[in-house]
């Protein structure tokens, strides 16, 4: 296992590169810092899975809380995009694993408070 400063020093290395990647690009920064961290998150604390599939899953995060960040926005009382693109790299996956296992079992009855949506 890498040292955690070597891991804090990687994840460092890579938000300033997606900052100045999204600026240069014309993305949101604050999105895409927010769904770095969110995934960064959510791959140091996946311990049962093996390294390739957490990165896979950081790439899939990022971009999963980078694309989710606007409906986040939308249907939530959230107006911060960094903290949309937080939640979002840090759920993203999960809940699409939850939604893949729902569709295996074949029931695909989702929990009441997913099917209300947003309270108006």
């Amino acid at each position: 296992m890498a040292e955690p400063s070597t891991t804090t020093a990687a994840v460092a290395a890579a938000a300033g590169g997606i900052t100045v990647g999204s600026a240069l690009l014309g993305m949101d920064t604050e999105a895409a810092t927010g769904a770095l961290v969110g995934a960064a998150i959510f791959v140091a604390s996946a311990d049962e899975l093996k390294v390739i599939l957490r990165i896979i899953y950081l790439f899939l995060s990022v971009a999963l809380g980078y694309i989710l960040t606007p409906e986040i926005i939308t249907h939530t009382s959230i107006q911060t995009p960094a903290v949309a693109g937080f939640i979002g790299g840090l759920f993203g996956v999960t809940v699409g694993q939850f939604l893949l296992k729902k569709a295996k079992t074949g029931d695909i009855s989702l929990p009441n408070w997913i099917i209300r949506g947003p309270k108006k």
